[in-house]
């Protein structure tokens, strides 16, 4: 048998890979050396058993192997992502690209690595399009978004060519498989600062082990909404895990606690990308209500990552970066810049 059968076997028989393992049986698999039917076995024995750090951790080694890593003009300790996992299937308003925006107008470097709706009604990709925004303007306009307006959008397939061969298989199994994990992780600016979302409570655990043991990281919190959704929730409490140098520890975030009313998430419903893009930009123009409201708790939340300081602190200071006109100027003139 060849290594990736061999590892195969030992998926199948309920075993787990370390991460030399993971990392080279899907490095084989982004390489093309794996057969379609062998690919989707590994990922359907991982799926079922549950995936363990060690091999969420070789898989993330893998991509960053090959992806294609962009030079930030800003030191990429200084930056900030909001990539999450998705697939709440809510079909929500785009609140981290939202507030991707709203941390760029407060003064904070983000670069936010995203792709197009895998499953949902809106990507990242899909909402910047209809915001105006160039989703792949080029390497050269993206530095100079960054560098000038301190926001810039990493399109994943650009940077990361070697996930096209795995597409087809992803496409035909009828769940998230461990690449849905891997891609919050794998931003090719390496940012020092990052604020992942994600539907799964099982596996927020998961993924901040994996980010505790990326070197490149300074500060980051993984946030799951009790109801499910993959964002700072308004409806009741939001599990947080916040990383730093290492360490791994679990806080709880209620409404109260950012000073902001009980909202229930079904207010935040989109049928389109463009819908969703024309409430973020009433939101941005000043229109109160629940979309603003969740707008301002998942901004603080990226602050925070970046600047620790008292929650209300940091929802003053996104309500400001909305209300002064700040993040309807940086919307606007990113999109005229990336086009």
């Amino acid at each position: 048998m060849d290594a990736a059968t061999t590892l195969l076997a030992t998926l199948a028989s309920g075993g787990s890979l370390n991460p030399d393992e993971a990392e080279h049986l899907v490095g084989a698999m982004l390489d093309g050396g794996v057969p379609d039917i062998v690919a989707a076995s590994v990922l359907t024995a991982i799926k079922l058993r549950g995936e363990t750090a060690d091999e969420l951790e070789g898989a993330v080694r893998a991509v960053r192997a090959r992806m294609i890593a962009w030079n930030s003009p800003i030191p990429a300790d200084r930056l900030l992502d909001t990539c999450g996992t998705g697939g709440d299937g809510r079909s929500s308003v785009n609140l981290s690209t939202a507030a991707a925006i709203v941390a760029a107008s407060a003064g904070v470097p983000v670069v936010k690595h995203g792709n197009r709706a895998a499953s949902g009604t809106s990507g990242s990709s899909d909402v910047l399009s209809a915001l105006g925004v160039a989703s792949d303007p080029g390497p050269e306009a993206l530095a100079r978004d960054l560098a000038e307006l301190r926001i810039a959008f990493l399109f994943a397939p650009r940077f990361h060519p070697g996930l096209r061969l795995v597409a087809p298989v992803r496409r035909q199994l009828p769940f998230r498989t461990l690449f849905n994990l891997v891609g919050p992780l794998c931003n090719p600016a390496s940012p020092g600062h990052q604020l992942v979302g994600t539907t799964d409570a099982s596996r927020a655990g998961l993924i901040a082990a994996v980010l505790a043991r990326l070197p490149h990281l300074r500060r980051a919190a993984v946030v799951h909404g009790s109801d499910g959704l993959d964002e700072v929730t308004l409806s009741g409490p939001t599990r947080v895990l916040a990383i730093e140098s290492g360490a791994i520890r679990e806080l709880t975030w209620n409404p109260e606690d950012f000073g902001l009313p009980r909202r229930d998430p079904e207010t935040l419903r989109v049928e389109s990308p463009g819908e969703s893009a024309a409430r973020i930009r009433m939101t941005l123009a000043g229109e109160p209500g629940p979309v603003r409201d969740y707008l301002l708790a998942n901004a603080a939340a990226a602050l925070w990552v970046t600047s620790p300081a008292e929650l209300p602190e940091l929802v003053a200071r996104a309500a400001e970066a909305i209300d002064s006109g700040a993040a309807a100027r940086l919307l606007d003139r990113w999109a005229a810049s990336s086009r």
